[in-house]
């Protein structure tokens, strides 16, 4: 049976025309391409122009949006874009998302987010103007955007691009529709502005606060039951019907992530009532729903996590009494050339200490005092032989505050110091206090250093993280990378001992450092304190002190879900009845038994043991800038070896210039190649000593001290830091590149060899022919007085001429006994200097 469709110009408008949220969308953009050409081609009022129509194209393709997240293109029109031809430009809306062109040319980051962000404001208006022009056409390309901006949403957590997309596109409708606006087209437009909302849920999903997800979901509520009861006053179409299943779905889902976010924060204040009825009425108008396949997993994810909050509300919950969390982002300065870690710190105290006195920020934090030394006790005493310790600067910054807007007290207040150590493993801690604080909370304090923790200015109406001056921040990935940017910057800015050019600082991976010093068990008849640490483990609410962190949150309370059938824990010397968990990011110690100082000491060899991960991934960067610059001189090489013309012998003069030319500059190459060599040499050596020293008994005072951080070191994957790192190098330097470098090393070699033997041959060719030159004329000189010899001077003297008196004649003789004089030592000489310079024919050697 045919389903009634929508006339518009003449033309039946099919259902599949009516995109849908996170489903192919093909037909919809092929009828807009069609409409906007046949606009074009009458030449009718606000028709898009060739160049419009060739950037909405560009807008209108899922591979435009994933260029412009990943930073890999910039948004704006490629260049030769006016002279493209029309029928060109017009088919690349019609082409298929994974054909058509990101467009852009290269850009960074922020420079790739506004000129993304000023197409869309440019490009989005006139389409919607010209669509407006259409009966229909208004839902029709609201809808395709709310199809497109899904699928862009799936890309990346960040809204903010998306939200100038819809504000451009809502705008622009909102000035351009008259009193005889459709309704449809205006509903529909409304329905596209509701992403808007739906972006504040998420952010408050990732912040892990049932109580903020609740509230922003009733918002989403509010402004969605509207819109479905207008849609349903409407009479009954094609285009009337796909929109009310839309915005019903819309309504159903917020409506179900309200109600069950409800339930838990009903659960998290200790109302512990059955809500089994409750849970089960979420379920069916779920299951009665037309959802697509993605937004009933989401679904089916949200009641999972509270159907097990709700499960367990029988069981005794932990209740932490006194604790504290440790954030801790480690990071490592890659140094080059003279640089050591001991200069780098010096430095950064001494530009510490110059903003402390000038009132100056680090990453937008005040910077509150500057200490020669880490917080540590006095059982980090040991020195490597380069005099290299546990030991450094810390730089205390202002507090954070995490709030809810008018809020008596935070929820939160997190201490932020950095800690810069003389063996290179640096790090950003944030440390939050736990007193007399639920399960729950304890979740929310360690969920603030997941990486997508959301960003915090969208809904800064309701929870909010400042800085003591007041400005508010995102999270805490914001406040990282401002400090480590701002960190980059003061090494950049010192000329004197620390080429800044040189050095990158890059944030490692987190890790997260619970310490419970005293708790108890919360059921249904009370509170009752433990007495052993082990009691944890029985506790519902553990569990995300025992689980790996997860880059975001899946669902609402997803914690809940957590499986804690692989936890590990290890046993400890020096504490009492001590607790200790680790997995790949998150470590709890608990003891209730143990004195303050020792707890503390233990503290310190966990942050350690986190911070090391920065540090080797600063020497892996190190390792391989290392590899690019010998992979860039090779190529430097390959190049300026030349190559005899074609069809030339390499005898030729073209070739021995090119040859004679390139010889100084292969020195400098092989000279370059040789100093990259040492200085990863030198890199490696002072990396093997600060592994050593790390390995020796003596980086702590005492060898029980030193069993208890072996025992971190490895709960904390210390061995495949080092493994991983060992075999880099010996990958670097003994199966791949060194060979290579050995080969390169030999033909440069052989090429320098055989020009500087034939520049030697030249001028040995050059000295012969100039010897041979000597010879022939000494040859000729000795020839003329042999002939001439005694007997002839006794013929002139004897022969006489009338002319010449007796003086004449004597003095005559007096000149040529002189010349014969000269001319014989002259030809004594001769044979030594053919003995010093011999004939050297064709090269061969006397």
């Amino acid at each position: 049976m045919a389903t009634p469709d929508r006339q518009t110009q003449g033309t039946v408008v099919k259902p599949s025309v009516f995109a849908s949220a996170d489903t192919p969308a093909d037909e919809a953009r092929r009828w807009l391409t069609n409409r906007f050409d046949e606009q074009a081609a009458r030449g009718e009022p606000d028709a898009l122009t060739p160049e419009q129509r060739l950037e909405l194209a560009q807008l209108l393709s899922s591979a435009w949006w994933r260029a412009v997240f990943e930073d890999e293109r910039s948004a704006e029109t490629p260049a030769g874009a006016h002279s493209t031809p029309a029928a060109e430009r017009t088919s690349a809306l019609t082409c298929s998302d994974d054909n058509s062109d990101a467009g852009g040319a290269d850009a960074g980051g922020a420079d790739a987010g506004w000129a993304a962000a000023a197409l869309l404001r440019r490009a989005l208006p006139p389409a919607v103007r010209a669509a407006s022009r259409l009966p229909g056409g208004g839902l029709i390309l609201a809808l395709y955007l709310r199809n497109l901006a899904n699928e862009a949403w799936a890309m990346a957590w960040n809204h903010e691009l998306l939200s100038v997309a819809i504000a451009a596109s809502c705008d622009a409708a909102r000035s351009s529709a008259g009193d005889g606006a459709d309704d449809l087209d205006r509903l529909g437009w409304a329905l596209l502005r509701f992403m808007e909302r739906e972006f504040r849920v998420e952010t408050a999903l990732l912040t892990g606060r049932l109580e903020t997800v609740a509230a922003l979901a009733q918002v989403a509520v509010a402004e969605v039951e509207p819109i479905v009861a207008a849609v349903e006053e409407l009479a009954p179409s094609v285009a009337r019907d796909a929109l009310l299943r839309e915005a019903s779905n819309e309504a159903t889902y917020y409506r179900a992530v309200r109600d069950t976010a409800g339930v838990g924060k009903r659960l998290f204040s200790g109302d512990r009532s059955n809500a089994d009825a409750e849970l089960e009425r979420v379920r069916a108008s779920v299951d009665a729903a037309s959802f697509n396949a993605m937004d009933a997993s989401e679904l089916r994810g949200h009641l999972a996590g509270i159907a097990a909050l709700h499960a367990a509300r029988g069981r005794d919950w932990l209740h932490v009494d006194e604790g504290r969390v440790r954030i801790i982002y480690p990071f490592g300065i890659r140094t080059t050339g003279q640089d050591d870690p001991i200069s780098v710190v010096a430095t950064l105290r001494r530009q510490a200490l110059t903003l402390r006195a000038q009132g100056g920020t680090l990453g937008g934090l005040p910077v509150t005092d500057v200490r020669g030394r880490l917080e540590l006790s006095d059982v980090w005493q040991g020195t490597d032989d380069l005099g290299r310790g546990y030991r450094g600067v810390t730089i205390l910054l202002g507090d954070l505050s995490l709030e809810h807007p008018g809020a008596e007290a935070p929820l939160e207040v997190v201490q932020t110091r950095v800690q810069l150590s003389h063996l290179g493993n640096h790090t950003i801690v944030f440390e939050i206090a736990l007193r007399d604080v639920p399960a729950h909370r304890v979740a929310q304090a360690i969920h603030l250093a997941t990486p997508v923790f959301g960003d915090l200015r969208e809904i800064a109406d309701v929870l909010r993280m400042r800085t003591t001056s007041g400005r508010t921040v995102s999270g805490l990935p914001e406040v990282v990378g401002a400090l480590l940017a701002e960190i980059r910057g003061l090494l950049d800015a010192t000329g004197d001992a620390i080429d800044g050019s040189q050095l990158a600082a890059r944030e490692g991976s987190f890790g997260v450092m619970a310490t419970i010093v005293a708790a108890s068990r919360q059921g249904p008849g009370g509170r009752a304190q433990l007495a052993h640490a082990n009691e944890l483990l029985e506790l519902w609410g553990i569990q995300p002190l025992l689980h790996p962190l997860p880059s975001g949150a899946a669902s609402a309370a997803d914690w809940a879900l957590y499986d804690l059938d692989s936890v590990r824990t290890w046993s400890l010397l020096h504490l009492n009845n001590e607790l200790l968990a680790s997995n790949s990011n998150v470590t709890l110690l608990a003891s209730f038994g143990s004195p303050d100082y020792a707890v503390r000491e233990v503290e310190s060899y966990i942050e350690f043991a986190h911070s090391l991960h920065g540090m080797y991934q600063g020497w892996q960067d190190t390792i391989r800038t290392h590899v690019e610059t010998v992979s860039r001189l090779l190529r430097a090489a390959v190049a300026v070896v030349p190559r005899p013309a074609t069809g030339a012998s390499p005898d030729d003069a073209d070739n021995r210039g090119r040859r004679a030319a390139a010889i100084a500059e292969l020195d400098d190459l092989v000279s370059d190649i040789e100093r990259a060599e040492l200085e990863l040499q030198a890199f490696i050596q002072s990396c093997d000593a600060i592994m050593l020293f790390i390995d020796s008994p003596g980086i702590v005072t005492s060898p029980p001290l030193r069993t208890d951080l072996d025992t971190i070191l490895d709960s904390n994957g210390y061995p495949r830091l080092r493994d991983g790192f060992t075999h880099a190098v010996r990958d670097v330097l003994g199966t791949r590149l060194q060979p290579l470098l050995e080969v390169v090393h030999g033909r440069m070699a052989q090429a320098y060899a055989a020009e500087s033997a034939r520049l030697e041959r030249d001028r040995l060719d050059a000295e012969t022919e100039a010897n041979e030159r000597t010879d022939r004329l000494f040859d000729v000189l000795g020839i003329v007085f042999t002939v001439i010899g005694f007997s002839g001077l006794a013929s002139v003297l004897q022969a006489g001429h009338p002319d010449w008196d007796g003086g004449v004649a004597w003095w005559l003789v007096v000149a040529i006994i002189v010349l014969a004089a000269g001319s014989g030592a002259l030809l004594s000489f001769l044979p030594g200097l053919r003995a010093r310079h011999p004939r050297r024919r064709n090269g061969s050697k006397p």
